[in-house]
């Protein structure tokens, strides 16, 4: 699987064209060698075809021959005169069948040589009269016998025994097989009745011999006709070809086998003349041979045109083949490109969007799957480029942004600390004015016990009530300095409650990453508002501490002015007095609530000046994120790259930086 994996689609789809040729290949290259065999079979049977014509002939002159030499070696003039004729006319016809068997059945060819060694012999010794009728009746016999078996071999040799087609065998047994038996048959009883009629005398044996040759004629006669006619059902057409020289054989055949009958088998004594028996038995061979000549004509026409029909269904299956193959690899070619250069393009346009380049214009595609991967993968794109300019826009003001609300952070956590400064100095004020009202508070505890031991001192006491009048100043003073140290307080807390909404807001816009300084920003609100809240109520009780102070301050000038009546009146001071303490007290008490109050504002401010450095830190970072925001869609180019322009932050933002500044 790895190594499918790592070959391309054209080497894939080579190996699989490999396969099907291959798959195509073998059984077409098993039909072609099949054909091929078949027709270097039939090619052989049509060379076969003239040799087999010559042995025919060659058989046919021995015949004659034979019964030429019969009439001879018995006496007959008439026929001793035609013998040389024929016996040179049997010399050519071996000389050209030895040609013939030289170049299609070099085997045959050799025994074909010694055959006409002997068939010299044998004519030799007929001319001689060195052999009995007997003798060259044998021999003869088995020249004829010799050459029928060359004719078999051949036969066997070439291939045309084992034809499958039934009109070719029924040809082959009825022309080269029984049609020769049957003139053989006839031949023999003819060179045995022209001896005998020419001595005139016929042996009990001869006769014996004539009746098994007049059967076996009859046997290999009835054979041929229905080898024929089986030959003429499987090719109509040879019925016209035959008809004439099968009429004419059955008409003399039958003549000549009366005349065998009639002539020597069935007579009383033997008046026939040699001559007329030897040319009436000829006529009937001629006829068979005729007959005999014309199907091996027509075998060979058979064999010839299945020998050419085979080289046309060769020549018109190599044509398709090779037709076919050439189509093929064509489309196959037409189809791998189709698939490869598609696909090709489909791999280009990814890598191009993989390296950011949106800016490709759309090339025509197919309507095939790999043409909807390209349509997709081009949709995508245009789809990319708007998404990756609003990206690249919204990351630069944002970056902008952030950039802007970081300086203003940097800002905001410098008077920060500015402010945690002037409320630590407010702190140690409040501290001071708590002392001096604790010592207040215990000066008039003191008062109101010294009043009723020192009603005899009242003149001392009078200066005392205006020193009295004095510290009451001081402290209405001192009250005054408290009212605007809380003023002072709550602006401070009104700023850092407006801080801490705006810093809300910013969050909220933040998001997740804002939620966290949301929260604090929250708690930092609520506590200037305590803080607020508390200054109030201590405004308030500076307020009533002034009012009373200055009833105090009035009540003082009175009891100078009435001194005379301090003594009388004591009881009542040292109720005022009283009073004065508990005033004190509650005055001692609400400074050091002030004092507690401006503490935590100073805690809440130190808080808020960390705050505000986390949140300059965060601005930081956002702003760092939002460069690296830029840089990342900066890798991608659209076709609107030469047009773009850096945009400013967004109004919300803007307004917030002012807040800040």
């Amino acid at each position: 699987m790895r190594l499918l994996d790592r070959l391309r689609l054209s080497h894939k789809f080579l190996i699989l064209g490999g396969l099907a040729l291959a798959m195509t290949a073998l059984p077409a290259g098993l039909q072609l060698h099949g054909m091929s065999t078949q027709l270097r079979a039939l090619n052989a049977q049509a060379r076969a075809m003239p040799a087999l014509q010559q042995l025919g002939q060659a058989v046919r002159l021995t015949q004659v021959h034979r019964g030429l030499s019969a009439g001879q070696l018995g006496g007959d003039a008439q026929l001793a005169g035609r013998r040389p004729a024929v016996r040179d006319e049997l010399g050519r016809a071996l000389q050209a069948t030895a040609e013939q068997l030289a170049s299609v059945a070099p085997t045959q060819a050799t025994a074909l040589g010694a055959l006409r060694q002997d068939w010299q012999a044998l004519q030799q010794a007929v001319s001689d009269g060195a052999v009995t009728p007997a003798q060259s009746l044998a021999r003869h016999n088995q020249l004829v016998a010799r050459l029928l078996g060359l004719s078999d071999q051949l036969l066997h040799a070439s291939g045309l025994s084992t034809s499958e087609r039934r009109d070719t065998q029924a040809l082959i047994q009825a022309a080269l097989q029984q049609l020769p038996q049957l003139t053989e048959q006839l031949g023999q009883m003819r060179a045995m009745g022209t001896g005998a009629l020419a001595r005139g005398e016929l042996a009990p044996e001869t006769r014996g011999l004539l009746r098994a040759l007049r059967a076996r004629a009859d046997e290999f006669d009835a054979g041929s006709q229905a080898s024929l006619q089986r030959a003429q059902q499987h090719a109509p057409a040879l019925q016209g070809e035959l008809a004439s020289a099968l009429a004419s054989e059955k008409t003399r055949t039958a003549e000549a086998l009366r005349l065998v009958d009639d002539g020597l088998l069935n007579a009383d004594s033997l008046r026939l003349p040699a001559g007329q028996y030897f040319d009436t038995l000829t006529s009937g061979i001629e006829a068979v041979n005729a007959l005999a000549t014309q199907a091996t004509q027509q075998l060979l026409e058979l064999v010839q045109q299945q020998d050419a029909a085979a080289q046309r269904a060769l020549w018109l299956m190599g044509t398709a083949l090779a037709a076919l193959a050439t189509l093929a690899l064509l489309l196959a070619a037409a189809f791998v490109r189709s698939i490869t250069q598609p696909v090709h393009q489909a791999v280009q346009l990814a890598r191009a969007v993989a390296q950011g380049d949106l800016s490709g214009a759309d090339q025509p595609h197919g309507s095939n799957e790999v043409g909807e991967l390209i349509a997709a993968q081009q949709q995508m794109r245009a789809r990319l480029r708007p998404i990756v300019a609003q990206v690249r826009s919204g990351s630069e003001g944002v970056a902008l942004a952030s950039s802007e609300i970081a300086q203003g952070n940097h800002d905001l956590s410098g008077r920060t600390e500015a402010q945690a400064s002037a409320l630590e100095q407010t702190a140690a004020s409040m501290e001071q004015l708590s002392a001096t009202v604790q010592n207040n508070a215990h000066t008039a505890r003191e008062a109101s016990q010294l009043a009723e031991d020192t009603r005899e001192l009242a003149r001392q006491g009078g200066a005392n009530v205006e020193q009295v009048v004095d510290t009451m100043h001081g402290v209405h003073q001192a009250a005054r300095q408290m009212a605007d140290i809380i003023q002072v307080i709550d602006g401070i807390a009104f700023q850092t409650n407006l801080l801490a909404l705006n810093a809300a807001v910013e969050a909220a816009r933040a998001g997740e990453q804002g939620r966290g300084f949301a929260v604090v920003a929250g708690e930092v609100r609520n506590l200037a508002g305590r803080s607020g809240e508390a200054a109030k109520q201590i405004r308030g009780l500076i307020e009533a501490s002034n009012a009373r102070v200055s009833a105090g301050n009035q009540q003082a000038e009175a009891a100078g002015r009435t001194m005379a009546e301090v003594v009388a009146s004591m009881q009542r001071l040292n109720a005022l007095v009283g009073q004065i303490s508990t005033a004190s007290q509650e005055q001692a008490s609400g400074v050091a609530q002030v004092g507690e109050a401006v503490t935590a504002l100073d805690q809440v401010t130190q808080q808020n000046a960390a705050l505000v450095e986390q949140m300059a830190a965060a601005a930081d970072g956002l702003s760092s994120q939002a460069q690296g925001l830029v840089q990342a869609v900066a890798v991608f180019r659209t076709a609107e790259e030469g047009h773009a322009r850096r945009l400013p932050a967004p109004p919300r933002a803007q307004q917030l930086i002012a807040a800040i500044a």
